[in-house]
C-alpha cells in the first residue's frame, strides 16, 4: 500500500468509525485525508473501495496491536492478555462498536465489503487459536477453545454499548479466565 493510499485509508477509518457510513460523504474523507478528490479516486475507484480500504487499514492496525509486546509466558495469562490488548485498543481507537460488522450491515449487498469483514473475523479467530497454541494448548483443544474466546472478545465489544468498555472487557476477561482454568493446557 502506497503512503498516500494508506493515509487516505487511515483517514477513512477515523471518519467512518466516528461518524458512520450513511451520513459520511466522500468529501469528508477527502478533507480528513487532506487530499484532492482526484487523488482519492486515483487510489480508490469507488466509495465501496474506500470503505474496504478503511477496513483493511483497521484490520492491520488491530492485529498488530493485538500482537505487540507479546511475551512467551505459558498458560491462561497469555490468552487473557488478548482482553487487556482489547482494552487498550478500546481506549485509544474504540468505543463505537465494531467497524467491520457495521460496514457489513450498512452494505449488505456488497460482496467486497462483506468479504473484508469476514476475512478480518477469520484472521482474529486464527490469532486467538495461535495464542492458545503458544500458551501450551494442544492443537485440537486450541481449535475447539478459540471460538469460545472469540465470542467473549466479540461480546465485550457489543456489550460495551451498554456497559462501557472497561466493564464489558473486564466481565469478558473474568469469564475467559474461568473457561481457561477449567481447561488448562497439559504441558
Amino acid at each position: 500500500m502506497s503512503d498516500k493510499r494508506r493515509d487516505i485509508a487511515e483517514a477513512a477509518d477515523r471518519v467512518f468509525y466516528d461518524e458512520g457510513f450513511a451520513n459520511t460523504g466522500i468529501d469528508r474523507v477527502v478533507g480528513e485525508a487532506d487530499v484532492a478528490l482526484g487523488t482519492l479516486y486515483r487510489h480508490f475507484r469507488t466509495r465501496a473501495d474506500v470503505v474496504i480500504g478503511a477496513m483493511e487499514y483497521r484490520h492491520s492496525a488491530f492485529l498488530e496491536a493485538l500482537n505487540e509486546d507479546v511475551t512467551p509466558e505459558d498458560g491462561a495469562e497469555a490468552v487473557l492478555r488478548l482482553f487487556d490488548k482489547l482494552g487498550v485498543w478500546a481506549k485509544g481507537r474504540g468505543g463505537n462498536g465494531c467497524l467491520f460488522l457495521r460496514a457489513a450491515a450498512d452494505y449488505p449487498g456488497d460482496a467486497g465489503i462483506r468479504q473484508a469483514a469476514l476475512t478480518h473475523k477469520q484472521s482474529y479467530l486464527a490469532a486467538i487459536e495461535r495464542r492458545l497454541l503458544q500458551a501450551g494448548w494442544f492443537a485440537d483443544h486450541a481449535r475447539n477453545l478459540a471460538p469460545d474466546i472469540f465470542v467473549l472478545l466479540e461480546g465485550a465489544v457489543a456489550a460495551a454499548f451498554t456497559l462501557g468498555d472497561d466493564l464489558a472487557i473486564a466481565s469478558a476477561r473474568k469469564a475467559a479466565a474461568a473457561l481457561l482454568a477449567a481447561s488448562e493446557p497439559t504441558l
